[in-house]
């Protein structure tokens, strides 16, 4: 069953699922739209930042990465 086909069938039954599915399906892509728009800010605010040279050097990142990893 491809996408389109599974999307009409959800379509089709959903006046016949119960509430608490509805509830699980909503929360799931409620979460998923948050995570997507909490990843978008992320790369905006990290693009911004390239931008504004605002970048650590290959030595600077193995020198934190080494004092982590002790």
């Amino acid at each position: 069953m491809n996408v389109v086909e599974k999307r009409d069938f959800i379509h089709s039954h959903l006046h016949e699922v119960d509430e608490s599915l509805i509830d699980q399906f909503y929360e799931t892509l409620r979460k998923e739209e948050v995570l997507k728009t909490k990843l978008i800010k992320r790369a905006q605010i990290s693009e911004n930042d390239i931008k504004d040279g605002k970048v650590f050097s290959r030595a600077e990142i193995e020198q934190k990465t080494n004092h982590i990893l002790r």
